[in-house]
């Protein structure tokens, strides 16, 4: 039950939230709502805007947690045989499973773009044997993820479909043996309506699909084996608005709603019996406010802000193997939070920095003595066009 939670919780972010790119992270808006090399990630077309051009990200997979673990990846972007080319190494795969080891944490991603089509490729895999274990309590661990991308241009349209699969096994010898697959498929459109020199409106919507199944085998115990079922589905639209107040500061308000909801099946089987429940989850967010601010102060130098406001519904029932542990829930909330962030350019190179609001509160160690974090992802890229 405790790994569901975590999944509805991670899925009704839905998955334009894992921006890494430092200028996305400064503001804090959907980049679905503006043009920025992360759309390359949304809609693989637009590989073509952003060629010739070189990128580091670094990051922590928690914002207000920097004991967690951090990640680092790097990617190309370049032209070969009149095609236009992207490799990125170390990414993380749409898929993380909850092993001790195999996570699938790093991924390669391929794209190709031409023409206003894009197609894109990524595969990941992991394997972990131990050898530290004591005698019959050895620990192996195989992981394997692969997926698909393809992006369009269709009469104004941006239109993109998202399929990835992964599958794992964790086998702690004679303790437990843990299966995992899943399914995620996924779905954007947008729109570019009602340009002028000031402004642009981005209406978009975007859609995901998700299926796993979990088998937890236990060898030694009277509960032999748990298996859980999962579908979900994510569907948020909205609408985004691009303006420049002068040629040095954009504003980018947006507005969506969105429904997310799950269900899932447990069933737990001993040596004569077998238990089975289930139950279902539905977040409701109506409306989700966002805005962001960018304007370049100096010719090397920007700065970044934004604010999100969503306020939402959430509803759950779960039917238990005994009436007594029966539950449901419904409540009303909110959720506020807030980014900074920080652009350099120095010739060809761009240095994004999502700043972390203990850096500004708290002031530099240099200046405090006291232990600050400095930022919560850092990208860098050059242009070598």
């Amino acid at each position: 039950m405790k790994k569901i939670i975590l999944f509805v919780i991670l899925l009704s972010v839905c998955y334009n939230a894992f921006a890494t790119e430092g200028r996305v992270n400064g503001m804090g808006v959907n980049p679905i709502f503006y043009n920025d090399d992360y759309l390359i990630n949304i809609f693989p077309q637009y590989l073509t805007q952003y060629m010739n051009n070189a990128y580091i990200d670094a990051y922590y997979y928690s914002y207000y947690d920097k004991t967690d673990m951090s990640q680092y990846s790097g990617g190309l972007n370049f032209r070969l045989l009149g095609s236009n080319f992207g490799i990125y190494i170390n990414k993380d795969f749409p898929v993380q499973f909850e092993y001790q080891y195999a996570k699938l944490e790093k991924a390669i991603n391929i794209y190709i773009a031409k023409e206003g089509f894009g197609l894109g490729f990524d595969m990941a895999m992991d394997h972990y044997n131990s050898n530290f274990e004591p005698p019959g309590e050895s620990l192996v661990e195989t992981t394997f993820g692969v997926g698909g991308k393809m992006g369009y241009d269709m009469s104004g349209f941006d239109v993109s479909v998202q399929m990835h699969f992964a599958t794992g096994i964790s086998t702690h010898e004679n303790i437990v043996e843990v299966k995992d697959n899943v399914l995620i498929v996924r779905g954007a459109v947008r729109k570019k309506v009602l340009e002028t020199y000031k402004s642009v409106l981005y209406p978009a919507v975007t859609l995901e699909m998700k299926t796993m199944d979990e088998t937890i085998c236990y060898p030694v115990k009277t509960l032999e084996e748990e298996k859980t079922t999962l579908n979900a589905l994510c569907i948020d639209p909205g609408i985004g608005l691009n303006h420049w107040l002068t040629k040095e500061v954009l504003i980018i308000a947006a507005v969506s709603c969105g429904i997310f909801t799950v269900k899932y099946t447990d069933s737990e089987t001993f040596t004569e019996t077998i238990h089975s429940s289930d139950g279902n989850c539905t977040r409701i967010t109506l409306p989700k406010l966002e805005l962001g601010l960018e304007a370049h102060l100096a010719k090397w130098l920007t700065v970044r802000a934004g604010v999100r406001k969503s306020y939402y519904y959430y509803s759950t029932k779960y039917d238990a193997m005994s009436k007594d542990d029966d539950l449901k829930l419904s409540y009303c909330d909110s959720y506020f939070a807030y980014n900074f962030g920080v652009g350099l350019e120095f010739g060809k190179f761009v240095i994004d920095w999502e700043i972390c609001d203990d850096l500004l509160w708290n002031a530099p160690y240099i200046v405090t003595g006291n232990d600050s974090d400095f930022a919560g992802s850092l990208s860098m890229k050059f242009c070598f066009d």
